[in-house]
């Protein structure tokens, strides 16, 4: 056996990692300590609202998120309308739902253009969620609607749902305009009942480059469960990313409500090997065979087992 050393060679791939401040402690500000001492490097935020936390359309709740993020230097990349789940993108044209939803989609983009987030992210579940084919329209028509006064601003939109990849390109085609792309979320085709690896083959192309990270319990089911231990299939999803142009970064969604530090770490720690493997299953052409990624990666000394080079690799 030979006793050569593990040699590393700094991988082109490293990706930005996050979190969903809406799934962390008290949803507000607390959460921005949180992500810094897990050594993050950006959050996404929620609108707020009713039963939904803080309200950032309230001018004080606004500047102190603006404050908090300069004071721990995290940038907000993403601020996302999650109460248009409680609304709905397919409420009836006229309705109250429906004017509803088009103001909180007018306050996001005041909001995200005064805190200089350069995405907004539009979800699609719930009172949202595309059931027939007339909500695939009035979808499309939100979207639409919301397009002209975010590109104005310099903001992208992107759309979020448990859709398959068919569904979900029937609306981004419905919608007729550029600037609106996927948020594509790891665990929410799970429990849709779709296959995440799958669907990333398919719109690749037309997804942000932040991917939203979390595991599922199963079909239908949602709740808390670490990065790896569910029915994601999270290392298929991870080799697609590996075999197109991955994301550019991470935001971590998995429920940190509680406890909020270890859970980051454990998840973290999961995120550190999905990548490692993704990257040696690519076997991309690394000295020895095992994988890189960018054309430099890991060589892995004989002996040296799997989950030591992955470890060696994330301590880089």
């Amino acid at each position: 056996m030979s006793n050569a050393r593990l040699t590393v060679v700094q991988s082109s791939y490293r990706p930005q990692i996050g979190v969903a401040l809406w799934k962390v402690a008290d949803r507000g500000l607390a959460g921005f300590e949180t992500a810094a001492t897990a050594g993050l490097d950006h959050v996404h935020v929620d609108l707020g609202g009713p039963n939904r936390g803080p309200d950032l359309t309230d001018v004080e709740v606004l500047a102190a998120f603006d404050a908090t993020s300069r004071r721990f230097a995290l940038p907000i990349t993403a601020l996302a309308v999650n109460r248009l789940n409680d609304l709905g993108l397919t409420a009836p044209r006229g309705s109250e739902e429906a004017l509803e939803a088009r103001r909180s989609i007018s306050h996001a983009i005041r909001v995200a253009d005064r805190l200089r987030v350069p995405r907004i992210i539009i979800p699609g579940f719930r009172r949202s969620l595309v059931r027939r084919p007339e909500d695939v329209a009035r979808t499309a028509e939100v979207l639409r609607f919301a397009l002209g006064p975010a590109q104005a601003a310099g903001i992208t939109l992107a759309y979020e749902s448990g859709l398959d990849s068919e569904r979900t390109l029937q609306i981004l085609q419905a919608v007729g305009q550029p600037g609106i792309c996927l948020q594509f979320d790891t665990g929410n085709p799970a429990i849709y009942g779709h296959s995440a690896a799958s669907i990333w083959a398919r719109l690749a192309d037309v997804a942000s480059p932040d991917v939203h990270l979390k595991d599922a319990l199963g079909v239908s089911v949602d709740g808390d469960v670490p990065l790896g231990d569910g029915v994601a299939e999270l290392e298929l999803t991870f080799i697609a990313f590996a075999r197109q142009p991955g994301p550019t970064s991470f935001t971590l969604e998995g429920d940190y409500r509680e406890d909020s530090g270890s859970r980051i770490g454990r998840d973290l720690a999961r995120l550190k090997i999905l990548i490692g493997r993704s990257m040696l299953a690519g076997g991309l052409g690394c000295p020895d065979g095992v994988g890189c990624v960018g054309g430099s990666g890991v060589s892995r000394a004989e002996g040296m087992s799997l989950l030591e080079c992955i470890d060696r690799w994330g301590a880089v």
